[in-house]
């Protein structure tokens, strides 16, 4: 009896690992945060290190699905030009991506689409970014939620498996007035053990 229960624990255990994973995602967005515009004498420069980064926990799920939750980091920061006078502006940002995804191919090399909704803050905002109160360049929101859309690949290789992809992320509201840029494209890559 002792061994029964003993070998339904390790079959549980094995079960359980084989559902769920955890990783470290990252990659490179294709475009900056804001756009690089003058807007109303005001000149906009993107100045963000283009990359994000994070952990990610992935859950199997039947009917080869999988849910994903990451949470992102990425570096915001633009200046603010006019009449001789600059203001550079600063922020992190945190983007909690929850995915559902849809995996098909073989047990080796595995393509998938996915889709949800990302909640994204901006922290650690810069004094700059709090004294423009109006006009472009003003703080609108430091939380909203987006729309992400996705298509990448998996490779399982012996105890780990490899992921690339390609992530669209609509805004669904600007942070800052007139300049953010609402679309965000990147590529990233994963760890997963």
């Amino acid at each position: 009896m002792r061994n029964l229960l003993l070998l339904s624990l390790l079959a549980v255990s094995a079960a359980s690992a084989q559902s769920l994973s955890v990783g470290v995602i990252g990659g490179a967005p294709f475009s900056d945060v804001v756009n690089n515009a003058t807007v109303s004498g005001l000149q906009t420069v993107a100045k963000s290190a283009n990359f994000s980064l994070g952990p990610a926990l992935q859950v199997n799920l039947p009917a080869s699905l999988r849910l994903e939750v990451d949470a992102l980091y990425r570096p915001y920061s633009f200046s603010l030009a006019s009449l001789g006078s600059t203001q550079n502006v600063s922020a992190n940002q945190f983007r909690f991506p929850v995915l559902l995804q849809y995996r098909f191919g073989s047990p080796v090399v595995k393509p998938f689409v996915e889709g949800g909704l990302s909640f994204d803050h901006l922290a650690g905002l810069s004094a700059a970014a709090k004294s423009i109160v109006s006009g472009p360049g003003a703080l609108l929101h430091q939380s909203d939620a987006s729309i992400v859309l996705g298509a990448g690949v998996d490779v399982r290789i012996p105890f780990v498996r490899l992921s690339g992809e390609l992530r669209f992320t609509r805004q669904t509201v600007s942070n800052f007035q007139s300049i953010s840029n609402l679309n965000q494209a990147e590529v990233l890559f994963g760890l997963h053990f």
